[in-house]
């Protein structure tokens, strides 16, 4: 959801930024400005910076002189602000002509009359960027929250709910995704935007549920076909005007032909309208039919060919139409699309095909691996340069292909006769990324697998998809196995769960079964079905023969039968987890083995033996360097110390662990700091603070499709939660959950920094509350 707007000139400056391809410190360095100088211009922490500033900036970013008169108007105190919600993605070319849609678009959603308007249109016509220009313009009018829903990755329509919950909440939901969505929108004043919805229609009737469900939620949808459900509101958009005549005056005022210049500008050669260029600007804005995508393809060539040359080959291209049977402007698209795959290198055209396997953005390395050996660099760079693969912003190279060139290129590889060998070339990509999370993610590289993770979820997604359809369950085995910790963590339980559940280890090999297994088993443990990891753990140990396989489902096994009370059980398998855990060198399953021991002296009543172990879990938690371990170790042993009555401990246990969670986004283990950090609140006298850190945590556990399932930590906040209630009243405690549900993982460390020592009388728990089981 979207953050308040930062001012006109954070959001002009990053955008400035992001086209020179310069980070926050390159810039700074450049101007000779600090980048703590930088980060507060671009949040709107320092929105009037001094003249020489501005000059050092423009001087930094070359900027010309039009250009620093922007930048100076941007920063002056009666500045308009252009762009509300900084969280949303940036376009990735400006809105140009749309001077009477943006203010239609942005009227009908803002009377609050119209609460689903969709953008028809063809492929390419501009529905996205006129789709995100109005949802800045709108995000001051919903104070709930703009978020922003990219639908063209999703290949079912039963997907649509749990993408946007995702989105919502950063991970998708284990139980019913439209209850999920409902839950976390309530009725605040909030606006979704649902891109490329053409391919999943079907979902239309859940749209309109959810809008009936949510009074104050209403839904901007950009798609070719309208949603038809009653709800409903059709806009549909048109290419550009075209020039009426080819004097340079109308020619320069047409829409279509100022983003046809606007766009040769920013290739590099900037156009001045004569007579005769005015002509030739007109005749490609006519042969396009003022279609954006058209216009922008064609202007990228402006920097080779002047627009007299650009429309002879122009010309030659819209004569070799190949689909007669769509509509006129489709062909019109693909006629452009056919001309600038023509002036490609054989390579580059190999390389855009074989991209289009891609889902959801690549990297470097992905476009190596599908390109089969060839220089991928060199032909992604003119990829790039020809506006057909666009170049993301951000710390990491990132591309992707515009959904309708990835149509057309996917349509280029089916004909090729290649499209198998390309898709299993990405799918043994996917593959090999598995294999080193395997190995990155239990250790101290964690958040970076986890993030690079998070990045290709598209194309794990296209990779498990094809490896069940083609039956290579072992292949399936092998990579949820290797990255079940990422699905668990970054609030996909549910989703790779329902991988898992579509093949079987029945016909496995024995140790293929057991990864199958193994990585149900722990996905089964975050959701919380603790009857169901004890079983397809068991399940795991019967069949695996390799000992790292058999550790770590001893310590599943072990682990859901602390949970379950079975402590006897547990102990013989957390015995057996640690035995062979050491004898295999397994580090991380040796820390988790012993953590689940501390958890069953816990359990026991055992408070000095369970704080012993759980100190030998830390020091190996810290040695392993597994943030997610050691996170898990902290919210143990601050359990441990409330019960013993430590509040001081306890407070710093689960602070450090919150920390954790907000730098690697482990949202399992959030999921148990928040509560436990909540009934600290409560103990020393902050009923508003203790609901907002409850109301967090449960948004937490419901948006990550995890639970909390441990039993000591179950009755804490049974015990504690109707407490704050009933001091708060039910009307401040209806607000305080409102707010704490919108709280980020970040926002929790400074919101429990300060939590004084001490706590009330008798709300401190004593260990003469725990039972009491002796252990032999």
């Amino acid at each position: 959801m979207s953050a308040p707007s930062p001012g006109p000139l954070a959001a002009l400056l990053r955008r400035l930024r992001e086209r020179a391809a310069l980070s926050q410190e390159e810039l700074a360095a450049r101007a000779g400005l600090t980048g703590k100088a930088i980060g507060a211009l671009e949040r709107g922490e320092r929105r009037r910076p001094h003249p020489h500033t501005l000059r050092a900036l423009g001087d930094a970013l070359g900027l010309d002189d039009a250009e620093r008169a922007d930048l100076a108007a941007a920063a002056r105190p009666d500045a308009a602000d252009p762009a509300p919600a900084p969280g949303l993605p940036v376009p990735a070319v400006p809105l140009v002509g749309r001077d009477a849609e943006l203010p239609e678009v942005t009227a009908l959603l803002r009377s609050g009359t119209t609460r689903l308007l969709t953008l028809t249109g063809p492929g390419g016509v501009g529905k996205t960027t006129l789709a995100l220009a109005a949802a800045r313009a709108l995000a001051p009018g919903f104070p709930g929250g703009v978020a922003v829903v990219e639908l063209a990755p999703v290949r079912e329509a039963r997907s649509v709910l749990p993408e946007l919950a995702r989105v919502l909440g950063g991970r998708q939901p284990a139980g019913p995704a439209a209850d999920a969505v409902a839950a976390r929108l309530g009725d605040r004043r909030c606006l979704v935007v649902l891109d490329n919805v053409e391919h999943v229609l079907d979902a239309a009737p859940e749209v309109a549920a959810l809008l009936a469900r949510c009074p104050g939620l209403s839904v901007l949808a950009t798609s070719r076909a309208a949603l038809r459900v009653r709800a409903e509101r059709e806009y549909p958009l048109g290419p550009l005007p075209v020039p009426a005549h080819a004097d340079a005056g109308t020619v320069a005022a047409s829409p279509a032909a100022r983003l046809f210049l606007d766009r040769a500008a920013a290739a590099g050669r900037p156009l001045s309208l004569d007579d005769a260029t005015a002509a030739d600007v007109a005749a490609i804005c006519r042969r396009l039919d003022g279609l954006p995508l058209a216009l922008e393809l064609a202007a990228a060539h402006a920097r080779y060919l002047p627009p007299s040359a650009l429309l002879g080959r122009l010309d030659d291209a819209l004569g070799r139409s190949r689909s007669r049977d769509l509509p006129e402007r489709q062909r019109t698209m693909a006629a452009a699309l056919d001309w600038s795959h023509d002036l490609l290198t054989a390579g580059e055209q190999a390389l855009l095909r074989r991209l289009s396997v891609l889902a959801g953005g690549f990297d470097l390395d992905l476009a190596r691996a599908v390109s089969g050996g060839e220089d991928a660099v060199v032909a992604l760079a003119g990829l790039v340069e020809q506006s057909l693969v666009v170049a993301e912003g951000g710390p990491h190279a990132r591309y992707r292909l515009l959904e309708p060139v990835r149509q057309y290129a996917a349509a280029r590889l089916a004909a090729s006769g290649e499209a198998d060998a390309v898709a299993d070339r990405a799918v043994a990509a996917v593959l090999a990324l598995a294999e080193g999370a395997r190995t990155g993610l239990p250790g101290a590289e964690q958040g970076a697998w986890l993030d690079r993770l998070e990045r290709e979820h598209g194309t794990l997604g296209v990779a498990l998809g094809r490896l069940t359809a083609a039956g290579r369950a072992a292949d399936v085995a092998a990579l949820m196995e290797a990255t079940w910790l990422y699905w668990a963590v970054r609030g996909n339980a549910a989703e790779g769960l329902r991988w898992l559940d579509r093949v079987s280890p029945d016909g496995l090999a024995p140790d293929d079964g057991a990864r199958l297994l193994l990585a149900t088993a722990a996905l089964r443990y975050a959701a919380g079905d603790v009857p169901g990891t004890r079983e397809a753990a068991a399940a795991a140990a019967r069949t695996a023969g390799a000992a790292d396989l058999r550790s770590l489902a001893r310590v599943l096994t072990g682990s859901a039968a602390v949970f379950t009370g079975d402590l006897y059980a547990a102990a013989a398998e957390l015995d057996e987890a640690l035995r062979l855990a050491e004898a295999s060198g397994q580090a991380w399953a040796r820390a988790h083995a012993v953590t689940a021991r501390g958890q069953l002296l816990l359990r026991a009543g055992e408070l000095g033996g369970g704080t012993a172990e759980l100190a030998r879990a830390e020091g190996l938690a810290r040695e392993l360097g597994s943030p997610f371990t050691l996170a898990t170790v902290l919210n143990v042993q601050a359990s441990l110390a409330w019960l013993a009555g430590d509040g001081e401990e306890a407070l710093a246990r689960w602070t450090e662990a919150a920390v954790l969670a907000a730098e690697v986004r482990t949202t399992w283990t959030l999921a148990y700091t928040l509560p436990g950090l909540a009934a600290v609140a409560a103990a020393r006298g902050r009923p508003e603070l203790a609901a907002r850190l409850f109301a967090a945590g449960s948004a937490t556990a419901e948006a990550a499709a995890v639970a909390v399932a441990f039993p000591p930590d179950v009755e804490l906040a049974a015990q504690v939660l109707p407490e704050v209630r009933a001091a708060l009243g039910a009307e401040a405690f209806g607000r305080a959950w409102d707010a704490g549900r919108l709280l980020r993982p970040e926002d929790v460390p400074a919101l429990v920094r300060d939590l004084g020592p001490g706590t009330r009388p008798g709300a401190r728990p004593g260990a003469q509350r725990v039972p009491r089981t002796r252990l032999t």
